[in-house]
């Protein structure tokens, strides 16, 4: 039994946070929201399947069908990505995705 315990332990200790990627300084003071598997994109009224980043006013759709409005630019791509929301108001939100932070706001 002990060492069950002490692999555990070891285990715990050793393993790296699915959201270590980003640089969780940026989101010093903001609380975990969810975690939520990207599924597609909305795009000029278009939905597309996958994750090619955040545009302006892209919006993201979760596997829940719920999603977020992008309010910065970079590109990234990922198949079916674990996405991390912090959030200090409704209007002061971050998405991390890989090791890259958007600022994003309600889908609207």
């Amino acid at each position: 039994m002990r060492w069950i315990l002490a692999t555990f332990l070891a285990l715990a200790v050793t393993a790296r946070p699915a959201a270590a990627g980003c640089d969780l300084s940026q989101v010093v003071g903001y609380t975990l929201v969810f975690a939520k598997t990207i599924e597609s994109y909305v795009e000029d009224g278009k939905r597309i399947p996958g994750f090619t980043g955040c545009t302006r006013d892209r919006v993201l759709v979760f596997t829940d069908r719920t999603g977020v409005r992008c309010k910065t630019v970079d590109v990234q791509s990922g198949n079916l990505p674990v996405a991390y929301l912090f959030a200090k108001t409704q209007n002061d939100m971050k998405l991390c995705v890989g090791d890259e932070i958007y600022e994003v706001a309600r889908p609207n």
